[in-house]
This record gives C-alpha cells, structure tokens and sequence, in this order.
C-alpha cells in the first residue's frame, strides 16, 4: 500500500509547509505542492492535475487551508475517490503527523480523527502557559 499527499492552499502557504516537512522528513516524500493563484490557472486544474499523479489504490490525504475557501471547495471533489482523506485547516503538527503515519495499512476514520485531535492541541496561546512555574498570585 502506498500513500501520497497534495498540500494546497491560496497562494505560497503550501509550498512552505512542503519545504518545511522535506526539512524533516527527508526529499523522498510522495507529495504534490499545489499554490493556488499564482498563475492564472484555475484552482480546480491545478487539483485536477496533482490528483491524476497518484493511483487510483493509493491513498491520498489532501490538507488545504481554509475551509470556506475556494480551494477545500474545489478538494472537496474528490471525496468519491476510494481512499482519499480531505483535511481543512492544516497547520504543520498535522501534516507531520501524516507524513510519519505509517503507510503500511489504510487509514480509518478513527486514526484519522485521532491525528486531527492531536494537532488542533498544538495550538496553544504561549502567553496563558506558566512557563516558569510562577504563581500568579505573587503579582
């Protein structure tokens, strides 16, 4: 089994967090960048053509950035596809956690929900944290 990847956003975002996974997580990676309005290529061809990249048994987790946005709309698409996980809102916990997923079965929903779980904990408002271990009483 085999599992690949698209990363897509408007503009730079994408290529960004591939450049940063590769920084990673090595070159070998089975992953398609795509940059949506850079170019005046419609975003529904630029998906168009990373998804045909990929076998039709091939797993295939697609993260974008927003979920209103034009781009997850234009992902959504491809949910018929047999095998294919779509993912709004992507940060960089989540698309490591999915690169270092193993490849070696399938994803079920429920690991693929663990993993989100997991990432939206990643964000975190530093400032709130007790960094020190200072009792805010003592203030």
């Amino acid at each position: 089994m085999k599992r690949g990847f698209i990363i897509a956003s408007h503009r730079t975002l994408s290529a960004g967090v591939v450049e940063t996974l590769r920084f990673f997580a090595g070159d070998d990676l089975n992953i398609e960048v795509v940059t949506a309005y850079m170019t005046n290529a419609p975003v529904d061809e630029d998906l168009k053509q990373a998804v045909a990249k990929f076998d039709e048994n091939e797993e295939l987790i697609i993260l974008t950035d927003l979920m209103a946005g034009s781009v997850n709309q234009k992902a959504a698409m491809y949910l018929q596809r047999p095998h294919t996980h779509l993912l709004t809102g992507m940060n960089l916990p989540l698309a490591m956690a999915f690169i270092m997923e193993p490849a070696n079965q399938y994803l079920t929903t429920e690991r693929v929900a663990a993993i989100v779980k997991d990432a939206q904990k990643q964000i975190v408002y530093v400032n709130q944290l007790n960094l020190e271990g200072e009792d805010d009483e003592d203030e």
